[in-house]
């Protein structure tokens, strides 16, 4: 969650500040809603759609994920093509680009056969559980975790759009990420 370009943008899905609002992702200097491994993700899916609705097609779809919509617009214009193949034999898409989409299916098919490929002793981690709780204003991560007996770090990566070491204080029903289980426990606590 806390990678980041040199185009600044962030997050496992690394959007750029003006996408993840359009896609409801906050980003102010408390929270960074790109960092947030589910709003994220959903995040993600519907871009992807919304490009593939605008292109037809899924090769443009993914390049446009990567160079932008726009770029992607313009070089159909320039190429008068929608193949992407085509368009990446010229120079007016980046290498990044033109190399995303191969690097896409390539994933998408390891993904469903990872032995085929020399993937067989894949370790797959468990998926992060949680509960959650609404904080009505901010909140210190050092008194969260103290409530529920786990250290501050465990709150910071359950909760990686968190800026600060404290709960945003102008979202009001801020879901706080806890450790499964803890939720009742911290609600008492608290």
């Amino acid at each position: 969650p806390h990678a980041y370009s040199r185009a600044r943008a962030t997050g496992t899905w690394q959007f750029i500040y003006r996408t993840g609002v359009r896609y409801g992702l906050r980003a102010d200097s408390w929270i960074d809603e790109r960092r947030d491994p589910e709003k994220s993700t959903i995040a993600a899916a519907k871009y992807l759609k919304d490009l593939y609705d605008r292109f037809n097609d899924w090769h443009l779809a993914a390049a446009g994920y990567n160079a932008g919509e726009g770029k992607i617009g313009r070089a159909i214009k320039r190429y008068r093509t929608e193949d992407f193949w085509e368009m990446s034999r010229q120079r007016y898409l980046k290498s990044e680009t033109k190399n995303y989409v191969p690097k896409m299916i390539a994933a998408a098919l390891i993904s469903k056969n990872p032995a085929e490929y020399g993937f067989e002793h894949v370790r797959y981690e468990d998926p992060i559980l949680f509960d959650t709780v609404v904080m009505q204003g901010p909140t210190d991560l050092r008194v969260a975790a103290q409530c529920i007996g786990v250290g501050y770090e465990v709150l910071k990566g359950l909760n990686p759009e968190l800026l600060t070491w404290v709960t945003p204080p102008n979202a009001p029903d801020y879901q706080l990420k806890v450790p499964q289980g803890t939720a009742e426990l911290f609600q008492v606590r608290y």
